[in-house]
């Protein structure tokens, strides 16, 4: 299974998904972890120079973070904003919140929780 998790320092989950730095795509498999792959976000740079309240609501989307993450099987974190939420929604890619601030315990915490 393939799990993305936001995050800004390769260890903690990120605040805020769609500003984050990074991405850890990882792949758990028998309750093991068996791979970690960091994508750069560069939506941060390209969607985010100003107020995010400012910018034309109806315009503000993520596509091109879930063309970043596209093949995973779920994307994981703390918090996820409107926009965020209705673009991976529309994209059949399951959304799972956590209190985990640890990216490799939230996706082996994802696992288990689907896996049952």
């Amino acid at each position: 299974m393939k799990i993305a998790v936001p995050t800004n320092d390769g260890v903690n989950v990120a605040e805020r998904s769609g500003r984050a730095r990074n991405f850890a795509v990882i792949e758990v498999d028998n309750n093991k972890i068996e791979s970690i792959v960091f994508l750069e976000n560069n939506h941060e740079e390209t969607h985010h120079s100003g107020k995010h309240g400012s910018q034309d609501e109806t315009a503000h989307g993520h596509k091109d973070l879930v063309d970043l993450l596209k093949g995973i099987d779920v994307i994981a974190g703390k918090k996820f904003g409107p926009h965020f939420s209705r673009d991976f929604h529309q994209a059949g890619i399951d959304m799972r919140l956590s209190e985990n601030t640890v990216i490799e315990e939230i996706a082996l915490e994802i696992y288990n929780s689907l896996k049952k």
